[in-house]
């Protein structure tokens, strides 16, 4: 640099200014202007200093300033630590100059297991909460079941995650039917509606059955009650020869009366109706009366002119058809009170009162029987025993 002169002042010598005079003043601006000065053989030389500047470093959503120096991204994760691999994410490139304000970006991946009603989802994601990862796997979480809280941080080391959607289904139960959404089992299911289930309610499907889209789920309210019922006993019929009586005739001493058994039952009701019972106890309130009939065994010596009284003799044997008939207690042809269990018989021709003997050629069995009635009227028979007499002959 060339030194330079003070102008001339009237009546003094000018005076040479040398460069040691001039370095003070000459310093002061140049260290503010953030540069140093070198003399060479021509003159001075000024070299720029270079400043540290601030840069944001945000890592997995969480920012801290760091001080950066003409660094790149890839320096700057270097110089704090920062190590990222395949599955990581780096915005900017690693090569890519930072300067004063710079962001830099580094999200690492974690390992997400995502099991969706069973079926499991495995990636790498740079989502750090669960809501974040679901939105990634495509999982419409809305109305579903999430193992783990949607705002749940998810760390490095990754994190599985279970998600349940809702099933709809029906359920009849105390006479109604309705559409609902459910989760899980079909016992889930009704412990979500509040339903309570009896001892031996029966729900179909099992409380353990995994519920599906359109399943039917039905409750039966099983409850049990006693009933007690008025029930006929039978009365039993006895029969006793009398010699007084005419052979053939009889003459009921005792009528029948059934009598009455008080029975308890237990009765298993579905949805209060019956669907099965069971007799616990039986007692006997009223007994039947036995009707006790006499069958008469005397022989008569002779009959009547009229065909009124018993007849004697030898019948003609003959071979014909027989049925039997118990209109009991109707009027017979000869004004008699039909008596099924008497041996009595009816014959177109005969004389009321003749006897007959009857012998069926299959069995060898033989019964004598009092003509008292008319008939039969069908073709091919020619006698209609009683019932009781029918039954002395049968096999």
């Amino acid at each position: 640099m060339a030194l330079g002169w003070d102008r001339t002042v009237r009546g003094r010598k000018p005076r040479a200014r040398h460069a040691k005079d001039l370095m003070p003043k000459l310093l002061v601006p140049l260290v503010a202007g953030a540069a140093t000065l070198a003399l060479g053989a021509g003159g001075f030389v000024a070299t720029p200093i270079v400043l540290a500047a601030d840069a944001t470093l945000v890592v997995d959503g969480q920012p801290r300033t760091v001080r950066v120096f003409n660094d790149t991204v890839g320096s700057v994760l270097a110089e704090n630590g920062i190590t990222v691999g395949e599955h990581d994410v780096v915005a900017p490139a690693p090569d890519t100059k930072v300067s004063k304000g710079s962001e830099i970006t580094v999200r690492y991946g974690r390992p997400v297991t995502v099991v969706v009603d069973g079926v499991p989802q495995v990636r790498w994601t740079t989502a750090t909460t669960v809501g974040e990862a679901l939105a990634v796997f495509g999982v419409q979480a809305e109305g579903a079941q999430v193992s783990v809280s949607r705002n749940a941080e998810i760390g490095r080391e990754g994190l599985s995650i279970d998600v349940t959607t809702p099933r709809d289904v029906t359920i009849t139960v105390d006479g109604q039917t309705r559409t609902v959404s459910g989760f899980g089992a079909v016992g889930d299911l009704l412990m979500a509606q509040q339903i309570e289930l009896g001892a031996a309610d029966i729900v179909t499907p099992g409380l353990a059955t995994t519920l599906t889209d359109g399943m039917a789920v039905t409750v039966v309210r099983v409850t049990t009650q006693q009933v007690t019922k008025e029930v006929p006993i039978p009365f039993e019929t006895t029969t006793t020869e009398d010699p007084t009586l005419a052979k053939g005739t009889t003459k009921v001493t005792t009528e029948g009366v059934n009598g009455v058994s008080t029975e308890t039952w237990t009765q298993t009701l579905h949805d209060g109706q019956v669907a099965s019972e069971e007799r616990v106890s039986s007692v006997v309130s009223k007994a039947p009366v036995t009707k006790v009939t006499k069958v008469g065994t005397k022989t008569t010596a002779s009959s009547s002119s009229d065909g009124s009284g018993p007849a004697t003799g030898t019948a003609t044997g003959s071979s014909c058809g027989v049925s039997y008939y118990t209109l009991h207690g109707s009027k017979t042809a000869n004004g008699e009170t039909f008596d099924m269990y008497a041996y009595t018989a009816a014959h177109k021709t005969l004389k009321f009162n003749t006897m007959v003997k009857v012998t069926n050629p299959a069995t060898g069995k033989s019964v004598v029987v009092r003509i008292n009635d008319r008939g039969p009227y069908i073709s091919g028979r020619c006698l209609d025993l009683s019932y009781s007499a029918f039954q002395a002959v049968s096999p």
